[in-house]
């Protein structure tokens, strides 16, 4: 995770280890900012990991054009993971950002997440060195 925290940055995509602005989420990315937020108490809570990876699939989402748009990264779950992704669409984001939700909750699932991220950023960023 450290290499792709240090590829979001040369991205210049700064990626903070602290609360959120927006109240009561664990993570926040911000395209007109540039930023990634990651709640320490992810930490407590152990989702660091899968915080930090879903806010950093915005990132490589909004790097291209400036607004968070799906990859089209297409990723097999589980039944027990998309029932979950479901529950978590449903719950807490608008219809209207269901794609990008959906999509970052997936690749934040995969295994490979990190080396496909990295990939990712290569192919759709500009300032990240191969």
């Amino acid at each position: 995770m450290l290499e792709l925290a240090a590829a979001l940055r040369r991205e210049q995509i700064e990626v903070r280890f602290e609360s959120p602005p927006k109240r009561g989420a664990y993570g926040l990315y911000s395209s007109a900012k540039r930023r990634i937020w990651v709640s320490p108490l992810s930490s407590e809570l152990g989702i660091l990991r899968q915080t930090f990876l879903h806010e950093a699939v915005h990132a490589v989402q909004g790097c291209r054009f400036g607004r968070v748009q799906p990859l089209g990264v297409k990723t097999e779950l589980t039944p027990v993971v998309e029932r979950r992704i479901r529950y978590l669409l449903h719950s807490s984001y608008a219809p209207r950002d269901a794609a990008i939700e959906r999509e970052a909750f997936e690749i934040a699932s995969r295994p490979d997440a990190v080396p496909l991220l990295m990939r990712l950023l290569r192919q759709r960023c500009k300032n990240v060195s191969p």
